[in-house]
This record gives C-alpha cells, structure tokens and sequence, in this order.
C-alpha cells in the first residue's frame, strides 16, 4: 500500500493555488497491492452551494465576497473564499454520512468598523458541534472545524445576540467541506407547519360596548377632538356627564371637540353609549397638565405599505379605512404619513422665504388633509428628524427645528415621529454625548 503525506498534498494544494491564482480541488487516492483505487477526500467550498436557499437578514448571502459586496476581513485579516451574510441567517445542509468535516473561520466583518454583535453555532443531526459566543465586531476570526461522519443534515446558524441586527454582517471564511463521498446539497429552509386560523378576538356583540383607554392626557388650553371607541350595531347614540366647559360631544358620532381648561387638574367623565340592544357606561379621566401620551398612541403609519410612494390621497383612505374596518371603534386612533411627505434632496426649493418648509407635489393641500382626518375624529400624525435629511433622503429639520415645529401645529397635528437619521453627520458621533 502506498503511504500518502496529506500534510504535504495540502502544501501542494496551497503553493498550485498561489501559482495560478485558482482554486484547486485536490483527490487524493490510496492504491492498494492489488491496483484498485479508493476515494479518500475532495474539498468543497460553501460558496459552491446554492446560497439562494441560506437566509439573511439583511441583503443576500454572497460567495467570496461579504453581504456587501467586499472583500471579506475580519479581525484585520482577509480571506480569499467563504460566505458573507448576515444575522439573522440560517442554512440547512444535507449529508450523505461520509462528510468528513466542516471548516470555516467565522467573525464580524470588519466593513462594520468595530460595530455588530453575532453568534455562530453549527448543528449536525439536531446536536450542536459548534458555538462561537458572542463575536464583536473587530474581533478575531474564531476557528470552525468539526467532524462529521455520519452526519446526515447540517446546519448553519448566525444570530444576532439578542440586540438587534444592525451592522451584523457575518462572514463563514475559508469556509469548506471535507468530503468522501456525494457533495454537499443546499435545502430549502423548512416551513412552519400549517396551522388551524382562528379569530383570537370574538366578533363584537350587537350591544354598545365602549373601548379604548380610560384615562387621557391634555394640554391646557389646547384643541381637542377624541372620538369615542365604541362597538354595537349603529346607529349609537352617546352621553357624556360632566364634560369640561369648552368641550362638547356628538351624540351620533361620539366625537368630542373643542378645547382644553387652562387649568391643570383631572376630570372624571361618565361616557355612556346605547342602541336597540342594550347600553354601556364607562368612565373616561381628563388629565390635564404637561403629560399627554398616557396610554401607548394606537394607530397606522404609512411606511409599512407606501413607503416612499406615500401621496395625500393614501392619507385619506387610511382615514377611511380606519372607520370602516372597525379600528377606530377598538381604540385606534391615529393616521400617520411617514417619511417622504417632504421634499426629495435635489428638489429645492425646500423652504419657502420664510424658512417654512414644504411639502411635495404629492401633498398639494396639507392642511385640508388634516381637517379631513380630524372630521372623522382621529388625529393626524407626522415625520421628520433633527438631520439634515430623513432616512429616505427628503429634507429635515436641521437648523429650522422651531419653523417646522410652529408649521407642524399650524397644520394642525397631533402627533410627530422624529427619526435620528443623519443626525450623527451633524453632531459629529453616535454617542450620547454628540446625540444629546
């Protein structure tokens, strides 16, 4: 029998590599007294697996290159080959049994600039091989290198450590399968299993049956509008016992409307509603002083439908939608435009000759939008950030904070989302320190 030094096929592999600049898939053979030939081993990198089939969070996983198109690097050390994702990330792996073993090594990349927090874990037939712990960004690659004979299914895990996503991009370098048999084959991630749907909340009654919070706060001396949540066959007709001076309710919509004491305290309201089936009485406390979200604000954004497609019309079909559905009549109550309201970067001007700022083409009569919304008895809600420019690239309110904040109530508003995008550029960091 011939007697082969891997060591030395492994040195041979390497140096034909630096050679000629390609990877070479190096078989080795052992060769018996009898001159038949027995497979021994081949290399299969990870990259050579369909990647369309292993899960990222963010972007998608791409062979020899991190999740962001670069040359991947970890703990300042590069890496010709492997898998850039990123947390959260799963690929499922099928085996024949004669894998020898899976080698990687595995960290942050270092295009994240020290920021990201992972967790690799590699599990053969359910049994867990492999657990990095938490890897930071900067931190030297971790290596992976664990037998696998008799596995039948792999897998690859990348998590994010419990602390969000952001900037954790995961790279699996050098990372390659010692086979002996058929090569490695990529699996769909599997689906959860198909279950009964069911209405978790019961269809409402016939009978009047009032919702939302039980206690509200308001500003002295402010507008107030505030329609009641109520569910019940309509028509409804509503009461209100003790109803500060200044306010006033309809009876057959439910909306209350006028404007705030200007004096602090609270007020206890008796709220009742009534149909053909029955009535409801609840008691609804006014609080009034510097503290208005007393309860968590309950409504809809328009981001995570429109995104940066939001126009004024979207606006006030949500408006719609809110009554229709039902929603408002279990407590939703706001009607918020997201990002891109404003004017794009390039689009200027972005400010009329008084620094007041301007909506865009899609939002042609803002404050009759508003008006609309409040017609119905919901509030409206708005966008911006203390950058120069918002998330998507549309004008903030850097240097004009007080302008817009006077704009904003003139619209008649009731709600603002401030985003911290492209405030850092600004401050000059993402610590507290600058960010305060």
């Amino acid at each position: 029998m011939l007697n082969v030094d891997y060591g030395q096929l492994e040195g041979v592999r390497s140096m034909l590599r630096n050679l000629w600049g390609v990877s070479i898939l190096f078989t080795a053979f052992l060769v018996f007294g009898d001159g038949a030939a027995a497979y021994a081993e081949e290399l299969v990198r990870l990259g050579e697996l369909d990647l369309s089939k292993m899960s990222s969070g963010w972007g998608k996983p791409l062979a020899d290159k991190t999740v962001t198109d670069k040359t991947i690097s970890i703990g300042g050390q590069t890496f010709e080959h492997g898998v850039g994702t990123h947390a959260e990330s799963l690929f499922y792996v099928k085996l024949d049994g004669k894998t020898e073993r899976f080698r990687a090594q595995v960290g942050v990349d270092d295009a994240t600039n020290g920021r990201g927090t992972v967790r690799f874990q590699v599990y053969g037939d359910g049994k867990r091989l492999f657990d990095s712990r938490t890897m930071k960004g900067g931190q030297k690659a971790k290596t992976v290198d664990v037998p696998l004979a008799g596995v039948r299914y792999l897998t690859l895990m990348v998590t994010s450590n419990g602390d969000g996503i952001d900037f954790d991009h995961a790279d699996w370098a050098q990372a390659e399968f010692v086979v002996a048999g058929d090569k490695p084959l990529a699996l769909d991630i599997p689906k959860p299993p198909v279950e009964e749907r069911i209405i978790l909340t019961p269809k409402p009654g016939p009978q009047p049956k009032i919702n939302g919070p039980k206690v509200y706060g308001a500003r002295p001396g402010q507008p107030f509008i505030y329609r009641i949540p109520c569910t019940g066959t309509r028509p409804i007709q509503f009461a209100a016992a003790n109803l500060p001076q200044g306010m006033e309710l309809d009876a057959a919509t439910g909306i209350i409307t006028g404007r705030v004491p200007k004096e602090r305290g609270e007020t206890v309201v008796t709220i009742e509603a009534r149909n053909e089936h029955g009535s409801d009485l609840r008691p609804f406390k006014l609080v009034v002083g510097d503290m208005v979200a007393l309860t968590p604000p309950m409504g809809w954004n328009s981001w995570y439908i429109h995104y940066t497609h939001v126009t004024e019309e979207h606006m006030r079909n949500a408006a719609d939608v809110m009554i229709s559905s039902g929603m408002a009549d279990h407590g939703y109550q706001y009607v918020n435009i997201d990002d891109c309201w404003m004017k794009q970067k390039g689009d200027e001007p972005y400010r009329d000759s008084q620094g007041a700022i301007l909506p865009n083409a899609k939002f042609p009569n803002i404050t009759g939008m508003v008006d609309y919304i409040h017609g119905k008895g919901l509030k409206a809600g708005l966008y911006t950030g203390p950058g120069p420019w918002t998330c998507a690239g549309y004008v903030a309110s850097y240097e004009h904070e007080q302008a817009d904040a006077e704009k904003f109530a003139e619209w008649g508003f009731d709600f603002l989302k401030y985003d911290w995008c492209s405030y850092s550029q600004v401050a000059g960091g993402k610590d507290l320190e600058h960010l305060q």
